[in-house]
């Protein structure tokens, strides 16, 4: 990584990020079907996607996402390798743990465009005015709960090519619920054979009354 860039971004850390630009939503988290609400049932899978937006020159973010682990787990995190593929990006946070006692999960996910990256070269970031993919997480539902929040914890570290901060008075991190239901118990099949059996009667004792008269 830039040294430049290093240095600044660990002064991000204790020093804040204020300016006097317009606010805006900076991180969002999506479920299926494009909502921050999914309902599923026990033991199905289902992904989150993780977007960014009103990034100018964006250069670098590093955040923590956190959820409760007793009733999902995350088990991959996959990255939209936003800065380029391969030696392009450094990757210095992609790691999912838990925390068994309060049954919080967390995802450090950080990325930064790396000191041989073609971007680099040309002193710029990537310019971001919509919302755009940073990765994906792929969890499964594991008890009952109702809206089980995913959140993007306070303050994440986002920055231009610069490692000058992008985060601004007001700007918002957009989570998402999961409602998780029990499963439908499908019929066993002894039940099912027990109908059959059943109409199976019927329609003799039917096609007998019918010889008789």
């Amino acid at each position: 990584m830039n040294k430049h860039i290093l240095i600044k971004l660990m002064a991000l850390i204790f020093v804040g990020f204020f300016n006097n630009t317009q606010a805006s939503t900076l991180l969002s988290i999506k479920l299926p079907g494009n909502t921050t609400a999914y309902t599923t049932t026990v033991g199905s899978f289902f992904d989150a996607y993780i977007y960014a937006d009103a990034l100018p020159n964006f250069g670098g973010f590093d955040f923590n996402l956190t959820y409760d682990s007793s009733k999902m787990s995350a088990l991959t995190l996959t990255s939209a390798s936003i800065f380029g593929a391969g030696t392009d990006t450094d990757i210095f946070g992609n790691t999912i743990s838990t925390n068994v006692a309060t049954h919080t999960g967390t995802v450090h996910f950080g990325e930064t465009i790396s000191g041989t990256s073609p971007l680099n070269e040309l002193g710029v970031g990537v310019d971001i005015s919509a919302p755009t993919l940073l990765a994906t997480l792929h969890f499964q539902a594991l008890a009952v709960g109702a809206n089980s929040f995913l959140n993007i914890t306070n303050p994440p570290l986002l920055f231009d090519f610069n490692a000058d901060s992008l985060i601004k008075p007001g700007d918002t991190l957009q989570p998402a619920g999961v409602t998780i239901n029990v499963a439908a118990v499908p019929l066993p099949g002894s039940a099912l054979l027990i109908a059959s059996g059943l109409l199976t009667v019927f329609g003799l004792r039917k096609s007998n009354a019918k010889q008789l008269i």
